[in-house]
């Protein structure tokens, strides 16, 4: 009989996981359950929210034709049964790819959970768009985190021509991931187009028309958007899986699930021998192949392989005409300075976020620019 292999997830890992199942000559029934039956370009979603990108496309057109696509969330997983239960329907599973995600974390600023948006999920960019477009001009726009996601949002926003006044606040240093003279050139950039970047400050509270600082200093904001760290849906908590404290499905550095052999992890849904992946496609394609070569070696009783993770560097869009691309090495450390930056960067960022869903390394294992 077929082996059945469940892929839960619709993104980068799930994708890539189901494209290296189909390639098997390994006799596989393989069904992948996504709550949408769109492909979600999460690298895209401030340029969702800005109004220049669908960041969606028909999650078929990215599925192997030999897998079965259902659309639906899982409610709970039962590992001694091998079942997910969803909403209207139960399915069964020999082998479980878990691969669900991630999302915003609005826990740790008092009043974010009420008052703040996010991009996490397209669901939440819909939610900031559409707050965005009841906004007159000449606004206050807040964004909190400094990392990548914040730096992207921050520029996508003050390209729009609104007028609107965007501050960047992070209570670390700008763009924490990248060396010095990237730094200076994002910070650099970010002023001219007229972002206030606020570091080493943290937000103390969020409120519906102003957010406060940790020093006491009150910003008024019409809309605040919040970057700072992630935190993974609560599916493996209440299936009683091995999780972090922020839900994670804690495995070993095989992908295979601490709590049940049949299951194993990949993406940012994961927390791998206590490191969790870094929120990026450049993580989540190979761990999603890596997480499927674990499934069918386990099926052919062959010894699981130890995920790797390898990394190139780190391409970041500043709105559509400028970007730099920061080189690092395997460990995801920068190194030297950055390749490219402006016009030329912003270039090869676009041909990458294309390239990957076009050509989607989905089915290679290779390491792409995140």
């Amino acid at each position: 009989m077929s082996s059945r292999v469940v892929v839960l997830g619709g993104g980068y890992a799930g994708v890539s996981a189901a494209k290296r199942l189909a390639r098997s000559s390994v006799d596989l029934a393989v069904t992948l359950v996504n709550p949408r039956s769109e492909f979600v370009e999460r690298i895209r979603l401030h340029q969702y929210v800005a109004g220049n990108h669908h960041a969606v496309t028909d999650l078929r057109l990215v599925v192997p034709e030999s897998t079965k696509l259902l659309i639906g969330t899982a409610d709970r997983i039962d590992p001694d049964n091998g079942r997910i239960h969803l909403a209207d329907t139960t399915v069964e599973y020999d082998h479980l790819i878990y691969a669900v995600g991630s999302r915003e974390w609005t826990g740790g600023i008092d009043g974010a959970a009420a008052h703040a948006f996010t991009l996490g999920t397209f669901e939440e960019a819909q939610a900031t768009r559409t707050r965005l477009r009841d906004l007159p001009d000449h606004s206050s726009i807040v964004v909190i985190g400094g990392g990548l996601t914040g730096i992207e949002t921050a520029a996508e926003l003050a390209g729009m021509g609104t007028g609107a006044t965007i501050h960047l606040i992070t209570d670390t240093q700008l763009a924490p991931s990248v060396g010095n003279r990237a730094r200076n050139y994002i910070r650099r950039h970010l002023t001219a187009a007229g972002v206030v970047i606020t570091e080493g400050t943290a937000v103390r509270r969020v409120n519906p028309e102003d957010v406060v600082l940790a020093t006491g200093t009150t910003i008024a904001s019409d809309l605040t958007i919040i970057s700072t760290g992630a935190i993974q849906p609560d599916l493996a908590r209440v299936s009683n899986l091995p999780t972090s404290p922020t839900g994670a499905l804690t495995v070993g550095p095989n992908l295979v699930s601490e709590g049940a052999p049949n299951i194993v992890a990949a993406g940012d849904a994961a927390l791998i021998s206590g490191i969790p992946l870094r929120m990026s496609c450049q993580a989540a394609t190979p761990s999603g192949i890596h997480a499927a070569e674990t499934v069918l070696r386990v099926i052919e009783g062959r010894e699981p392989k130890r995920l790797k993770p390898k990394f190139t560097g780190q391409a970041i869009s500043l709105g559509r005409t400028s970007g730099v691309l920061q080189g690092s090495n395997l460990k995801d450390r920068p190194r030297g300075w950055a390749i490219l930056t402006g016009p030329p960067a912003a270039y090869a960022k676009e041909k990458v976020c294309s390239n990957t869903l076009r050509f989607g390394h989905f089915g290679k294992l290779s390491y792409s620019w995140s």
